[in-house]
């Protein structure tokens, strides 16, 4: 298809130049004269309004018609006024002169001017008049349509000359046209020939020229077009293999172009941070998902290519994605160098470690933090405390470790259960991080807390010491239960007690302890004379325990005397330690550190196996109906098996049930009474019975004292030792005795020592005395014979 001719192509663009310019300078002059117009219609139409508000003023502040109407109509004479409304203050019309449709086209109107009518300062109305600009438009049409008559009369004389001119350079162009179009349609043979003998000619010649080079051209292009084809199989065969490798791995690969700034990176890349596979991710878009801390040192991690080219580096960071989810990867990478040693490129790889790093973080979290508070935990607060303390001993600071432990919190776990008690934790962590000052703080046991303070003297440790105790003694409410927790707090001070974590907390924890023997609830400083006290009862433990095993304890049995008859009718087994060194040692020198150890449990089971033999061999030896009483400590009732181990002892040692009385005290009922009272139904269904010992002393009260499941009450000895006429411990016995008996319980009176104390007793109905009246507590050969005496 032939394209334009020359006339065509360039003739009318020009012509159509020359026609356009002129005209376009018309419209321009024509716009011109009609902004100057349109300034002057705007200019006396502001006048005429000036003229207006002025002639109306008056007449609208008296209330004047007719002066309006005379006023209005004037200014409608003017025959640019299309419209004049004169209204009142609230924009009503009061007379106004309308001439659209008539003489004026709506068309035609200019936008509206409007005056407020002012009068010393109070708006009285406004006047509105709309102007038409019909004339305005006819002027400007008049220019616009002689100059278009004369732009097209000058654009046809100019378009005849020069077709006149071009019409004889066509033919030639038209000759070169037709040879280079059959040229491009793949005619090699081709040759222009002009006879015109200017510049034409001479581009025809030139054009013959490039004609035979391209011939060759052609030829050395096929030939190595072929060798390309073979080399792009190969390369295709190259990337196909490579693509697979790519996509079934789990990196991204990643390339930047430092020569021309451009970033790649594969499809796996963009999955990292959440984009499309498809989508091309650039250098500036992948550091953008970079994290703010982490970004620095990538763009560092780069830069250092740029100083070390030839080098293998990497780098570990984090990524946020679209969703704001946040990723670990590790970036590995690789320069490459071009033939001059410059660097080109550097090219490597992303590996997401998400998973990794966060087995790790989860990994740090176990090792060095409590899972249920959240708090630091015994490895953490040591590494801490070794930071800590080189501080210290350096610039010699002041401070102290706090050591905290409550006060009975099993009790809550048994009551509560484990969930509630971990809650509780849980809760007084929080508010001791928020409202404690410390330095560190760390649970290194089941309810045992640890606080480091720097940069405090003794008065500012006691009051943070006594803000942990008041803090921790409020009350508080869990699921509409309230409960009251205390602690006994232990202190030892930076340099007067130790420079290590490893004494300071030893000597804290000994300060805790001696707070909770005067009475828990309260905090203790560490002083030496702790120190000395716990060596003697860590020794005394010591002791104890290897007495057990050497079975360095013997039983010791007092009896028990009806007070009516003066017969025997039980005895209790005491515990006594046949010491090698200092002889025989009475149950107040190790009972309760035996409690506090935990020793209490293989001591008792001692115990209670050995009297229930003891009581089976005075039932061989013919005598019959003894009762054995054995005392259980609160460790014991504690102990998971409680029921079985003292079922297990009746079997091996053939004891009879209903000869077994085992005595608990009122601390020990109330420790946990509802599993008290089970365990002690459990027994009494095997026919044991349970006397309660040293009652006045504790609770004291009635309302449990008939749920607990008891057969006999022991009077504590203080009351019976004090007792006399018209004593206040004469009244509480007798009340005693009395309300034991309506409960039909058996009453034991325990510490008598004179006749008098046994008469009084007596007196009230006492059924059972024990005290050394009758006898001291003695040994099992001793108590045949005092039956026989009696």
């Amino acid at each position: 298809m032939r394209g334009k001719r020359l006339s065509t192509a360039y003739v009318f663009p020009i012509l159509m130049v020359i026609f356009v310019i002129p005209m376009m300078l018309t419209l321009l002059n024509a716009y011109q004269n009609k902004e100057r117009l349109t300034l002057e219609l705007e200019s006396s139409t502001e006048q005429l309004m000036n003229m207006a508000v002025a002639s109306a003023t008056d007449a609208l502040w008296t209330y004047n018609d007719d002066s309006l109407v005379q006023i209005c109509d004037a200014i409608a004479d003017y025959k640019r006024v299309a419209i004049i409304n004169i209204m009142d203050e609230n924009n009503n019309v009061i007379y106004g002169v309308n001439k659209t449709g008539k003489e004026y086209d709506d068309k035609q109107l200019y936008p509206a001017f409007t005056r407020y009518v002012m009068y010393e300062g109070i708006k009285i109305g406004n006047i509105h008049i709309v102007v038409t600009a019909y004339y305005l438009h006819e002027m400007v049409r008049e220019k616009i349509m002689f100059g278009f008559y004369e732009t097209i009369i000058i654009s046809f004389i100019i378009w005849f000359i020069v077709y006149i001119f071009t019409r004889n350079v066509t033919a030639a162009i038209d000759n070169i046209d037709s040879g280079v179009k059959a040229f491009a349609e793949g005619d090699r043979n081709v040759r222009i020939y002009v006879n015109d003998s200017h510049e034409i000619r001479r581009l025809a010649d030139r054009i013959n020229i490039m004609f035979q080079r391209i011939v060759a051209s052609d030829i050395m292009l096929h030939e190595n077009y072929l060798k390309l084809q073979t080399k792009e199989e190969d390369l295709k065969a190259s990337e196909e293999r490579y693509r697979y490798a790519v996509e079934g791995s789990n990196d991204a690969i990643w390339d930047w172009n430092l020569e021309t700034n451009d970033y790649y990176v594969s499809a796996r890349g963009a999955q990292m941070i959440g984009e499309a596979d498809n989508k091309e991710i650039d250098l500036e878009t992948w550091i953008s998902h970079i994290h703010e801390k982490d970004r620095f040192s990538f763009e560092y991690y780069l830069h250092n290519f740029e100083c070390d080219p030839d080098s293998y580096q990497e780098i570990q960071f984090r990524v946020i994605n679209i969703k704001g989810d946040i990723k670990w990867l590790i970036c590995r990478g690789k320069g490459i160098l071009n033939k001059k040693n410059k660097l080109l490129r550097v090219s490597g790889f992303y590996t997401d470690i998400t998973e990794r790093i966060r087995a790790e973080e989860a990994i740090q979290q176990l090792a060095y933090f409590d899972t249920l508070t959240g708090l630091p935990n015994r490895v953490m607060l040591y590494e801490q405390g070794d930071k800590i303390f080189a501080e210290v001993k350096f610039h010699l600071k002041n401070g102290a470790i706090i050591f905290m432990d409550l006060d009975d919190f099993k009790t809550i776990n048994d009551t509560k259960g484990h969930t509630f008690g971990d809650q509780v934790l849980k809760n007084l962590a929080n508010e001791l991080k928020e409202k404690i000052k410390y330095n560190a703080i760390a649970r290194i046991g089941g309810d045992e807390f640890i606080f480091i303070l720097e940069d405090c003297d003794y008065e500012q440790v006691k009051i943070i010491a006594k803000e942990i105790v008041n803090l921790v003694h409020a009350p508080r409410i869990i699921k509409d239960y309230e409960y009251l927790l205390s602690c006994s707090v232990g202190i030892a001070m930076f340099h007067e007690d130790g420079v290590d974590i490893e004494t300071l907390l030893m000597k804290a924890d000994s300060a805790m302890y001696q707070a909770k023997v005067e009475g828990k609830n309260r905090y203790k400083f560490y002083d030496q004379s702790i120190n000395d006290e716990m060596v003697k009862k860590i020794k005394l433990r010591n002791e104890i325990r290897q007495g057990i095993i050497n079975k360095e304890f013997v039983v010791y049995y007092q009896p028990q005397v009806n007070i009516v008859s003066g017969k025997i009718s039980g005895v209790e087994a005491l515990v006594r330690w046949r010491h090698p060194i200092r002889g025989l040692v009475m149950p107040g020198d190790f009972i309760d550190l035996a409690e506090e150890t935990g020793l209490i449990i293989p001591l008792g089971e001692y115990v209670l196996r050995t009297a229930c033999r003891q009581s089976m061999e005075w039932e061989r030896a013919g005598l019959t109906g003894i009762m054995m009483s054995v005392n259980i400590s609160v460790k014991q009732i504690n102990s998971l098996n409680i029921v079985q181990d003292i079922l297990d002892i009746i079997d091996e040692t053939h004891m009879i049930p209903e000869h077994l009385i085992l005595e608990i005290t009122e601390s020990v009922a109330m420790e946990n009474i509802s599993k008290t009272i089970d365990i002690m139904n459990q027994l009494r269904e095997k026919g044991i019975t349970f006397s309660l010992d040293d009652f006045g002393t504790g609770y004291s009260s009635l309302n449990y004292l008939k749920n607990i499941p008891i057969n006999h009450l022991k009077i504590d000895k203080q009351f019976v030792q004090n007792l006399q006429r018209q004593t206040f411990e004469e009244v509480v016995v007798r009340s005693i005795i009395e309300i034991a008996h309506r409960m039909e319980l058996t009453v034991v009176a325990e510490g008598i020592e004179t006749l008098e104390q046994k008469e009084a007793l007596t007196s009230y109905n006492c059924d059972i005395a024990q005290g050394y009246y009758y006898s001291k507590p003695i040994p099992h050969q001793e108590v045949e014979s005092f039956i026989k005496g009696i």
